[in-house]
């Protein structure tokens, strides 16, 4: 049969070849030991090297029939007697699995391991060096941009919104609602382009006015105290509407001003308002937010919404990304990637701090998640099939397994020597 290049190689050349060449050393090595006890037992007495010789070759034989008990002990009943305290693994699957996971997390995935290793092979930097390069840049971008809509099904978009939106709701829970709005106003103020931001929201409220001039008019007019002389109501009436009508043309007009000249003075009663509520709200008066807070994550609608943005959000970024793999727009994000991974590898001492901090935090996920991933190898060996989980065991370990048999034949060998000729000294 004409196996494929690579199905032959992967043959040849795998663990399982491997195994199997050991394997037969160690059993051929067992033969010749044989061939020489039998060729030594039949020319004992011709001579003084063959009794050595048989020695030798007997206790050589045992240690390769003792060794070659404990191997297949391990994975099997020997000659398929059902020998007690044999075929260990097929009857101890369960607590090797348990043994093996923990095993795992005790002795690699613990902080200080992590951390260890982290700041040996030093991957950020790694990475951030390698992105240095726009070739290698665009082939990253590419092969993001390429997978990531493959590996993302749109079930798995909706369970990772699910998560994603729970997620968020219990930062928000935990957060300080008076102290994150005064982070953001504060922040707000110093913004350079806050004016900016505001005009067209002043120009949207300005039209407002101006379309609903009828509607404020209305309510200024029922503000009005009626009064007993129907004359003097439809005066005062007329009056309040005359007033209310300049008013809201002035107010309109104002507001119209203030959004196309960042310097109106109307900026600046803005900006003093926010002022005083971030001084308001660091100084305790906050308590309506947090129940403001409280009401709308207590909403269910609210977690609802939350899935629909992020799953929504997540299917534009894909559709994007699909659109940016094939574009020629991908050499732009290549070169900035490349120049931002420059700046980066030159700053020393920042990408040290960032490196220290993903250390941190890969340190802290399996710490916190150790647990987890150790009952997820338990249970994935537990789960194999015996005979799977056999195979799979000698193919990784089995030929090393050979060399104890080997071992066991010469070890066994030169102890029969060591008797043999003690015998002599002695007797």
């Amino acid at each position: 049969m004409n196996y494929p290049p690579a199905q032959f190689e992967a043959m040849t050349d795998g663990p399982q070849s491997q195994l199997i060449k050991m394997r037969r050393l160690a059993t051929g090595l067992l033969v010749v030991m044989a061939v020489l006890y039998v060729l030594a037992r039949t020319l004992e007495g011709s001579g003084s090297f063959w009794p050595w010789l048989r020695a030798f070759s007997e206790a050589a034989m045992v240690g390769a029939f003792a060794d070659w008990f404990a191997v297949t002990a391990l994975f099997r009943h020997p000659l398929g007697l059902p020998i007690p305290h044999t075929a260990v693994v097929r009857k101890e699957q369960a607590r090797i699995g348990a043994s093996v996971a923990s095993f795992v997390r005790k002795s690699f995935l613990t902080p200080e391991e992590v951390s260890r290793q982290w700041r040996e092979w030093r991957p950020l930097t790694k990475c951030v060096h390698r992105m240095t390069k726009p070739g290698d840049a665009e082939h990253a971008i590419r092969w993001v941009l390429l997978r990531l809509p493959k590996v993302l099904r749109e079930e798995d978009q909706k369970a990772l919104a699910g998560i994603a939106a729970s997620g968020l709701q219990r930062g928000v829970r935990s957060l300080p609602m008076a102290r994150m709005v005064t982070i953001l106003l504060r922040g707000f103020l110093k913004s350079p382009g806050r004016r900016s931001l505001l005009a067209p929201m002043l120009d949207r409220v300005s039209q407002s006015v101006a379309n609903n001039r009828e509607w404020v008019m209305d309510e200024a007019s029922k503000s009005t105290k009626p009064n007993k002389i129907k004359i003097f109501d439809a005066l005062s009436k007329a009056a309040a509407s005359a007033v209310s009508g300049k008013a809201v043309e002035k107010f309109s007009d104002e507001l119209a001003a203030a959004s196309r000249d960042e310097e109106h003075p109307l900026y600046g009663k803005i900006e003093e308002a926010l002022m005083e509520t971030a001084r308001e709200l660091e100084e305790g008066g906050g308590g309506h937010w947090e129940i403001v807070k409280a009401r709308v994550l207590d909403d269910p609608a609210t977690l609802e919404t939350l899935e629909e943005v992020i799953q929504k959000g997540a299917k534009l970024i894909l559709d994007s990304a699909k659109t940016l793999a094939t574009s020629e727009s991908i050499q732009e994000w290549s070169e900035s990637l490349a120049g931002s991974a420059r700046r980066l590898y030159d700053n020393e001492e920042h990408l040290a701090m960032l490196e220290a901090r993903a250390g941190d935090l890969a340190a802290r996920f399996f710490n916190r998640y150790g647990p987890g991933l150790e009952r997820i190898i338990s249970r994935t060996i537990e789960a194999w099939e015996p005979d799977e989980l056999i195979d799979r065991l000698e193919n990784q370990v089995g030929s090393d397994l050979q060399f104890i048999r080997i071992n066991g034949t010469l070890i066994g060998g030169l102890v029969g020597l060591l008797l043999h000729g003690i015998g002599h000294l002695i007797w």
